[in-house]
């Protein structure tokens, strides 16, 4: 987060008159909810219009839920319908229990970070500082049609723009690690292809959805989808799958489960 400051600072721009940049991160905190379900819970907590017209996906905007201000964002960690909730910690509690009660009865469930992760590898979404550093690049990530280079300058273009014009040689990958049985993967995790390291893994879950080990590395570009590799797992080669991005669209869920999650 410092880091963060000291560049918006350094980048600020003044043509409109004095900035002021503060650190807020203990001023609010946040309550995620997702699910098919969502949109019904937040309707029985709210008065609020949180229809698909009323809060498109990608917006934000002040609700009240059981009288208190929240600042509702419409946008997903998950690849599922649901909302951000960011509101004083003070009325965190309160507002919670709000929700939970208006989603008793589609059986809703609370659920921890790492729930969070487990659902959001099964749609391929990546990690900042995890499955993106400073070493990284979003064409090798695989978020290249997040990039506008038609937009002006923006810090990094022109290197990013070398290293489209020259093709990249690495590619984030998904791999399914294992069969259906939990494979004790944490990251760093040596890959094998034809008896040489080819890459190390990144972020690791178990995906209960899908009922697999899934983990991501950086890969040569060579190796997409159906290639198989190794990984090294406590001196056992363990072998994996490279999958699609976004496993949850092609494997067959196991239990799936449409309640939805708070966290």
């Amino acid at each position: 987060m410092n880091s963060d400051l000291g560049f918006l600072q350094l980048e600020r721009r003044t043509e409109d008159g004095p900035v002021d940049l503060r650190e807020t991160t203990e001023e609010l905190c946040v309550i995620g909810m997702w699910g098919p379900q969502a949109r019904q819970v937040l309707e029985s907590s709210t008065r609020d219009d949180v229809s698909e017209d009323g809060f498109p996906f990608m917006t934000a905007r002040t609700i009240q839920i059981d009288g208190f201000d929240v600042f509702a964002q419409r946008v997903t960690y998950v690849g599922e319908l649901g909302w951000e909730l960011y509101l004083k910690p003070g009325v965190a509690v309160q507002v919670w229990d709000r929700v939970m009660a208006a989603g008793q009865r589609v059986g809703i469930r609370p659920g921890g970070y790492r729930v969070l992760d487990s659902l959001r590898m099964e749609k391929g979404y990546r990690y900042y500082g995890t499955d993106l550093t400073l070493l990284d690049n979003p064409l090798e990530a695989g978020l290249g049609f997040c990039v506008r280079f038609d937009k002006g300058d923006f810090n990094g273009r022109e290197a990013l723009l070398a290293a489209k014009a020259a093709g990249i040689r690495r590619r984030l990958r998904t791999l399914l690690v294992g069969e259906r049985e939990y494979v004790a993967v944490y990251g760093g995790e040596a890959v094998y292809a034809d008896g040489s390291i080819v890459g190390r893994l990144r972020s690791c879950s178990y995906g209960f959805t899908v009922g697999r080990n899934i983990a991501y590395s950086y890969l040569p570009v060579e190796l997409g989808p159906g290639a198989h590799v190794d990984v090294d797992v406590f001196g056992r080669r363990v072998p994996a799958e490279v999958s699609r991005d976004a496993v949850l669209q092609r494997e067959q869920p196991v239990g799936h489960d449409p309640r939805p999650v708070a966290s």
